[in-house]
């Protein structure tokens, strides 16, 4: 056979030529008996796997990491701030000089502040940071029910004397513990002209030693009302001593405290040196009731050494305060029911 011939299943491949390519850089072959990663030289390409920063990038980081915690911080900084009473610092808002029934201007600057400069706690959207809180509208609530029953009770004695005024009725209807800041504001003009009225009349509102006991009288029973919910309270011990109720009366006390203040303040009262001397007693007592301010309101065991009991704390300073005011009344000498002064005041007051 002969050697052109070939097989019916060969096939010729031509080779192609080899072609050289170049490279930027030379390649460089490792021995195989090389087994140390030492040996090989490392090749320095330029490149940092981890570039320094500059500062204007650091100070971006920075700036953008402040956002940040600004941003999960603001709602409950902003929550802290509202919760404000005005409990700080309790100095009188009433010039003598200016209102002839100086009562009713200390309780038309307190409800002002309340709703004007502090907020009013109940009228808040539920998203705002007021809505959050617990303490505020427990004292803005028994704070404004009170002021509501001495305004109710000075407009029955003025009918019983024969002055009987309608901004007097209007104010004592919108003010309650459930009112809103547009009563409140509305019931703060009533007060405004009601004693308008009075000076231009030339007559300040009578205030006989049998008034003055119904007045002290009303007082003393939101000194019982706060010892009854802070007993309530206090009874409830275990679990977290962080308690809603305990808060809840502590505030409402507080809130109760600041009105009888403000009224002792502004009340007309005999003027002799042992009635003087009793009511500024009631007035400390009643003012370190109301400026009683635990950062946080706890309800754990009275003698824990952990945690202890502010509700029990405040009953105290409750019971100081309605104390003092009985001091007061028997140092004014007004007539005072028998067992207590509470049975003094009108059966539609004490409901």
């Amino acid at each position: 056979m002969s050697v052109l011939q070939l097989r019916r299943d060969m096939v010729v491949v031509e080779e192609e030529p080899a072609v050289e390519i170049e490279t930027p850089f030379p390649l460089r072959t490792i021995d195989a008996e090389v087994t140390d990663v030492t040996d090989i030289e490392e090749v320095d390409d330029g490149y940092d796997e981890h570039p320094r920063r500059s500062f204007f990038q650091v100070l971006r980081w920075w700036f953008n990491a402040a956002v940040v915690v600004v941003a999960v911080l603001a709602y409950p900084v902003a929550t802290m701030m509202a919760s404000d009473v005005g409990d700080s610092r309790i100095t009188s808002m009433v010039d003598r000089t200016k209102w002839t029934a100086p009562w009713a201007g200390g309780a038309a600057m307190l409800v002002e502040r309340h709703f004007g400069e502090l907020g009013w706690a109940s009228d808040s959207p539920s998203w705002a940071p007021m809505a959050r809180l617990t303490g505020k509208p427990a004292f803005q609530a028994a704070m404004a029910g009170a002021i509501g029953e001495f305004v109710a009770l000075a407009h029955t004695q003025a009918a019983a004397a024969g002055q009987d005024d309608p901004d007097l009725a209007a104010a004592a209807r919108l003010v309650s513990a459930s009112s809103t800041g547009v009563q409140l504001r509305a019931a703060r003009d009533a007060l405004v002209n009601y004693d308008r009225r009075m000076r231009r009349r030339s007559t300040a509102p009578s205030s006989t030693p049998a008034q003055l006991a119904e007045q002290l009288a009303l007082i003393d029973t939101w000194a019982v009302k706060s010892q009854t919910e802070i007993a309530a309270s206090a009874a409830v011990i275990g679990g977290s001593p962080i308690d809603d109720q305990a808060t809840r009366a502590v505030y409402a006390a507080k809130g109760r405290a600041m009105a009888a203040w403000m009224f002792l303040d502004t009340m007309h009262w005999p003027d002799n040196t042992k009635a003087a001397a009793a009511r500024s007693a009631a007035l400390e007592a009643w003012r370190a009731a109301a400026q009683f301010h635990p950062l946080v309101v706890l309800n754990g065991s009275p003698d824990g050494s952990v945690f202890g009991n502010h509700a029990v704390a405040m009953g105290f300073l409750i019971t100081q305060a309605q104390k003092a005011t009985e001091d007061f009344l028997a140092a004014a000498g007004a007539p005072a029911a028998a067992p207590g002064i509470a049975n003094a005041a009108p059966k539609s007051v004490l409901k």
